[in-house]
């Protein structure tokens, strides 16, 4: 009888874990999609950011804050088509590592202004609380990543 009784928490925590898993995955893929869109309805915010950044010349502002969004709503849609899942998930996870270094960047700069990483929809500054929100998408989207027994990359 014990031995049932651990047969079937194990099943029950695989089928939390699995739960886990895809709440993670269509999470990214929603803040994804929503940042995406924030940027290209109100891509000002990100470019006044962009303008803070002097190794970027200002010819590439535009450009940046063009290509961007529609790199994040590429990501999106590939995670939520599940198409190539694996790789999506792969550049995504280096999308948002670059997010982490710039916010941690924007923090020890000094940056006191909203990022414009949602638009005007969410306010974002620069600082402690970015850098924790930039750390847990990073490690979500890691540990989607790594986990090659994801049913939904499969």
């Amino acid at each position: 009888m014990e031995n049932i009784t651990q047969i079937e928490k194990i099943k029950r925590s695989y089928k939390i874990e699995e739960l886990l898993r895809l709440a993670g995955y269509y999470f990214i893929a929603a803040v994804l999609l929503f940042s995406g869109i924030a940027k290209i309805i109100d891509p000002v915010p990100l470019i006044n950011t962009l303008k803070l950044i002097k190794i970027i010349p200002e010819s590439l502002h535009i450009l940046i804050a063009t290509l961007l969004p529609v790199i994040e709503i590429c990501f999106a849609l590939l995670l939520l088509m599940k198409i190539k899942p694996k790789i999506a998930l792969k550049l995504i996870t280096l999308l948002f590592s670059i997010f982490l270094g710039f916010s941690i960047y924007g923090a020890i700069a000094g940056y006191g202004t909203d990022c414009g990483c949602f638009g005007n929809t969410v306010k974002s500054s620069f600082g402690l609380g970015m850098i924790i929100r930039n750390t847990v998408f990073l490690i979500i989207s890691f540990i989607l990543m790594i986990n090659s027994k994801l049913s939904i990359t499969n």
